[in-house]
């Protein structure tokens, strides 16, 4: 389950950043604190969206910046930043995100099991509403089901 993996001192909510390489770098913090990652890690997401555009982009909002497991995972987690103002991921504005689940995977398939439990809390399209919209810490931390 996802919030086996979000420590709750590891969700951010800022107003905005000034661009998606900020919001990925923001995003990573925690993990990056918490040794879940190392900084190559972090080069390595935004690598990864400079050189294959905004596959990061889930839904419709939802980010999930992640790397290869050998640029430097060290643990399984996720943090979180939630942005009051979205942030593109193209210079057209499109790929747009207002929420960024930063994952650390230490093993290429365990992202997959992330993935589809975050679809499958996002496929209720209320919740997913009010976790877009969402701007309260403990709101969010409720809505995700982080113990």
């Amino acid at each position: 389950m996802i919030s086996d993996y979000i420590l709750k001192d590891s969700i951010q909510l800022i107003d905005s950043v000034s661009s998606w390489e900020e919001a990925i770098r923001i995003s990573t913090e925690p993990l990056l604190k918490g040794g879940y990652i190392k900084e190559s890690y972090v080069d390595a997401m935004i690598n990864g969206v400079k050189e294959f555009g905004p596959y990061i982009i889930i839904a419709p909002m939802i980010a999930m910046p992640h790397a290869r497991p050998e640029c430097g995972a060290l643990k399984m987690g996720i943090s979180i930043l939630k942005l009051k103002e979205p942030v593109s991921f193209t210079d057209d504005g499109e790929n747009q995100a207002k929420i960024l689940f930063a994952l650390s995977a230490v093993e290429s398939e365990s992202h997959i099991h992330i993935l589809s439990d975050i679809c499958t809390l996002l496929s209720d399209e209320e919740v997913y509403q009010k976790i877009i919209n969402c701007e309260d810490y403990e709101e969010l931390l409720s809505l995700l089901k982080v113990k």
